[in-house]
């Protein structure tokens, strides 16, 4: 029984290897769950602070993974990019091989862009958050822009 678990999980590994190669980077990093205006409207002021504080340090902890992620989305792509360039210049180009290349750069291009948007919501939602907290009449105010 044990072979044949060891089997199927090895060929499991081998039909999943192409989509591996597709992109070294994983998957993006998931975003934080942001707490609505409405969670934190009937919270106490402790505990609408607590919350904000939370959201902003989970945000901090997901935008150092991000960070690391798209890095490795631009490293993906130059690397790619001079394998584009090396296939170019062969005596006979592999055009199936060039194309393929060239997806897999759209490929980071788009993962790139994607996690762009997911931060700019993110940002977003916290910003929606931080103002409904201090426009509270009974929050501390020193973490709050001043206007």
């Amino acid at each position: 029984m044990l072979k044949k678990l060891g089997l199927a999980v090895a060929v499991s590994m081998m039909a999943a290897a192409p989509a591996w190669a597709e992109n070294s980077c994983g998957s993006e990093p998931i975003a934080p769950a942001i707490p609505s205006v409405a969670e934190i409207g009937p919270k106490s002021a402790a505990d609408a602070q607590k919350a904000k504080h939370q959201a902003f340090e989970d945000i901090r902890a997901w935008q150092g993974a991000l960070k690391d992620y798209r890095s490795c989305l631009d490293s993906d792509q130059n690397e790619t990019k001079r394998q584009v360039q090396d296939a170019q210049t062969q005596s006979k180009p592999d055009k199936d091989k060039i194309k393929k290349l060239q997806d897999q750069i759209q490929a980071d291009v788009k993962d790139y862009d994607h996690s762009t948007d997911s931060e700019e919501r993110v940002v977003n939602d916290f910003h929606a958050l931080s103002t409904a907290y201090c426009s509270r009449a009974d929050t501390d105010k020193s973490s709050c822009p001043k206007t």
